[in-house]
């Protein structure tokens, strides 16, 4: 395998890590202050409130006011929320694996390319 191939496979493998980087960057809303739905006090988007803006939620809610909300749930209802916000917050972060993955099959590919033509 030439020098010219290494290159090639070095830069395809960049170019597509590049494209999935721009691909899976979460969307953030358009001010990072918003007025809480029961308080009114100005508050700062977090991760919570940020995913509910890409569900498409439009009234968020102070941390405060979140929490007396959620103590006023009954615990079932507490419970089952509680793991809906675990998983998806476990979910969020994963992806490098993949990539890696992707990154370590990539020269096979083009060795295996390469050694068929």
């Amino acid at each position: 395998m030439g020098p010219e191939t290494l290159i090639g496979i070095a830069a395809a493998a960049i170019a597509l890590v590049v494209v999935l980087a721009l691909f899976n960057k979460k969307r953030q809303p358009p001010s990072r202050i918003f007025k809480c739905g029961r308080c009114g006090s100005a508050a700062h988007h977090n991760d919570r409130t940020s995913n509910a803006w890409r569900n498409g939620k439009t009234r968020f809610f102070c941390q405060a006011c979140h929490r007396q909300w959620l103590q006023s749930q009954p615990p079932s209802e507490r419970r089952s929320g509680d793991a809906r916000s675990d998983f998806t917050s476990s979910t969020s972060n994963g992806g490098c694996l993949g990539v890696l993955a992707l990154l370590a099959v990539l020269p096979l590919g083009g060795w295996l390319a390469w050694a068929c033509i």
